[in-house]
């Protein structure tokens, strides 16, 4: 039984990094575009790919903590980077 409940707090750990990495990821990738207003086709095209891995891999997971953290991400994302949503 403790070995299941470490194993779910590695799950949840690794989706925890995950989502501070796709903040990050964005950051790098795309604030001196947003701050220009200059995105490409394929930037989008990228953001949305990160955005659509990074929601189907959180989505297989039932924690609500976790979806909740998700939705909190996205929302911030967002508002940085309207255009990709």
């Amino acid at each position: 039984m403790n070995l299941t409940a470490d194993y779910e707090k590695l799950l949840e750990d690794n989706l925890k990094e995950e989502l501070e990495w796709v903040v990050q990821e964005f950051q790098m990738l795309f604030k001196q575009k947003m701050l220009k207003q200059c995105y490409s086709k394929d930037d989008i095209s990228l953001g949305n790919q990160i955005l659509d891995n990074v929601i189907d891999n959180i989505k297989t997971n039932e924690n609500e903590e976790l979806l909740n953290l998700l939705g909190t991400t996205l929302n911030s994302i967002e508002k940085q980077f309207p255009e990709f949503f």
